[in-house]
């Protein structure tokens, strides 16, 4: 089994560089972008079929999820983004879209840094909770969510960067392929709400699990859960407020770019540097 883990750590980077370098064809070189994204959707998916193979195998080996390490953290992340962006992107349609690039590169780097600094943690004994099934759903869950929001962002990027290119008449090849500013729009959107519903299976699971617990009061004030809940809330009401006020365009974008700066703060800052129930990992 080891040999088998190390051989798909050497070959799921090459893949997400096959990745890059054939949705790279899409998004620079003009012409025929709808038939090469044709061709791209199976090498996705068969990217992603050979990932969730060894994401399942490395549990069975490791009597865990990839949750135990940061490197295993940077596996899942570079599967989930890959995931999300094949669910809200990944149609064929008359206006071929080249932002899997972006994605693609980014789980690329994702990947081989695990791949390159991964270690085998079977030996080692780990907390307990990380064999309870429910507390990797509540994990997993989470990852999918701020994956989601994180192809909002890029999604929210583009817009921006396109919508102030449209205002200045100023326009270069890389423009040629990128989806219309409504597309980009829904695209966030959907976004969005995939990882809206994912965090939200995550704050249910976490309440589950502090509700067996003794320091509840004390756990629901860690900034780690209150900066996770206040980006919940944030994204959640992006959602309402476009369907109830009607908000759309620029303003839409620039509220939930604003959301994706306190996820940056939930990810990183608290993380590093605020001690929490969370860091027994």
């Amino acid at each position: 089994m080891t040999q088998i883990l190390a051989a798909f750590r050497i070959l799921l980077p090459l893949l997400y560089a096959t990745l890059v370098a054939v949705l790279g064809d899409i998004f620079f070189r003009p012409g025929a972008a709808t038939a090469r994204l044709r061709r791209a959707r199976p090498l996705v998916f068969f990217v992603l079929s050979l990932h969730a193979v060894y994401i399942g195998l490395h549990t069975i080996h490791e009597g865990h999820c990839l949750l135990a390490s940061i490197f295993e953290l940077c596996s899942l992340i570079a599967f989930t983004l890959l995931a999300i962006y094949f669910f809200v992107e990944m149609r064929i349609t008359s206006e071929a879209s080249g932002t899997g690039f972006l994605v693609a590169v980014v789980a690329f780097l994702f990947q081989t840094a695990s791949s390159l600094f991964i270690q085998s943690t079977s030996s080692i004994e780990h907390s307990a909770i990380l064999k309870n099934p429910l507390f990797n759903i509540h994990v997993t869950s989470a990852i999918f969510g701020y994956a989601a929001l994180s192809l909002s962002m890029i999604y929210g990027t583009l817009y921006l960067w396109l919508f102030r290119a449209m205002q200045r008449n100023s326009f270069g090849p890389v423009f040629d392929h990128l989806p219309s500013l409504e597309r980009l729009e829904r695209y966030g959107i959907r976004t969005t709400a995939v990882g809206f519903v994912f965090l939200s299976i995550s704050i249910v699971i976490g309440a589950m699990l502090l509700g067996g617990s003794s320091g509840i009061y004390g756990t629901l004030f860690d900034p780690k859960v209150l900066t996770t809940f206040l980006v919940w809330l944030i994204f959640g009401a992006t959602l309402v407020i476009r369907r109830v006020a009607r908000i759309e365009g620029r303003k839409l974008v620039l509220f939930w770019m604003y959301g994706f700066a306190v996820t940056i703060i939930s990810m990183t800052i608290v993380n590093v540097f605020v001690t929490s129930f969370h860091s027994f990992l």
